[in-house]
């Protein structure tokens, strides 16, 4: 197991050159896993490589998994999409869409086919934004193929994986981008390989080194207001240019009650139910295509909201062939509307 002291001291280097890239990989291989490209273009100074860690739970169940890994048909370990996650998150990597590409099913209605695809965003080194898509694919016949023992299907497999087709295709897709985007991303270990943590690169952005160009006295002011903000205590000393204290108004409403007092504005607090509604809206964006689904379907019936202004019924496929920011928009909308019993009891 790495030295945790050893670890930290990688965690606060910068690496601003490729000189330092290289002796920093070469001490990191010791004691970490690291995912850091071998050279890069390091054209703005203020940016900058930092290191974040990311480490593999290693007690194994009776099959040779856990959450983390799995083992494969060669007998090393894959990485669950859980834990591809939470190093694509370390490194900056966001996905910006996700939808369903095609969709096919059976007689039945039963789901045959689903390719899926992922947009993704990682910002680089030199400050440019790399962008990129990846697909995934479900396949119920290459499964009644691949999924066989003793010349017989197993039944069993090929009907869990095929409840969870949509998950599936998504994962694929979500692992293929992730493989794409993150430089030395191996896809199989070893578990003695796995002892060690991975060491995951993102761009950081030295404020030291955009700010040796000022002048000290402005160096030092900035600073001095940077440390009153991580204080909390900027806007109780120091107001923004023309802005002012909002003053305590009471207003007397006269009507056939009680004179009251209107509290001020200063005194509202909490946000909207408006408000309240997009924050739980936004929470969908990272969620799979399936809880995106899921959580629209139960809105849908609970609002007794099943067609479009033109008439025409809004399907499961329709939903899924959105892009992630028109679901999230759609999941907030309905959140909006009255609740189909509260309608009917006005």
């Amino acid at each position: 197991m790495a030295n945790k002291n050893e670890v930290m001291v990688l965690l606060k280097e910068r690496i601003g050159d490729n000189d330092k890239l290289q002796s920093f990989v070469e001490k990191a291989k010791a004691i970490t896993i690291p995912l850091f490209p071998e050279t890069v273009q390091f054209t703005d100074p203020a940016l900058k490589y930092g290191a974040a860690i990311v480490s593999v739970d290693l007690t194994l169940d009776t099959y040779g998994n856990n959450r983390d890994i799995y083992r494969n048909e060669s007998n090393t370990y894959c990485l669950h999409l859980t834990k591809l996650n939470e190093i694509a998150q370390q490194s900056g990597l966001q996905i910006i869409d996700s939808r369903v590409l095609e969709r096919k099913v059976d007689e039945k209605g039963r789901v045959t086919y689903i390719e899926h695809q992922v947009k993704w965003k990682l910002r680089s080194i030199d400050g440019s934004i790399k962008e990129g898509t990846a697909t995934g694919k479900y396949d119920y016949f290459r499964d009644l193929e691949k999924y066989v023992k003793d010349g017989k299907p197993l039944e069993k497999m090929i009907k869990g994986r095929r409840t969870h087709a949509e998950a599936l295709a998504e994962s694929n897709a979500l692992t293929r981008a992730y493989n794409k985007a993150i430089a030395k991303l191996p896809q199989g270990f070893t578990l003695d390989e796995l002892k060690k943590p991975f060491l995951i690169p993102y761009v950081i952005e030295d404020k030291d080194e955009l700010l040796k160009d000022l002048p000290k006295e402005d160096q030092l002011q900035i600073k001095k207001e940077l440390a009153r903000k991580r204080l909390g205590i900027v806007n109780d000393i120091y107001a923004a240019p023309g802005q002012k204290q909002v003053e305590t108004i009471e207003a007397v409403i006269v009507d056939d009650g009680p004179i009251q007092q209107q509290q001020s504005h200063q005194e509202q607090t909490g946000p909207t139910k408006e408000e309240q509604n997009k924050i739980l809206a936004e929470e969908f964006r990272g969620a799979t295509q399936k809880e995106r689904t899921e959580k629209i379907s139960n809105l849908m019936k609970i609002k007794n909201y099943s067609k479009d202004a033109e008439g025409e019924e809004i399907t499961i496929d329709r939903i899924e062939k959105n892009a992630v920011n028109s679901q999230v928009k759609f999941i907030e909308r309905l959140l909006n509307l009255p609740d189909f019993k509260e309608v009917k009891e006005l």
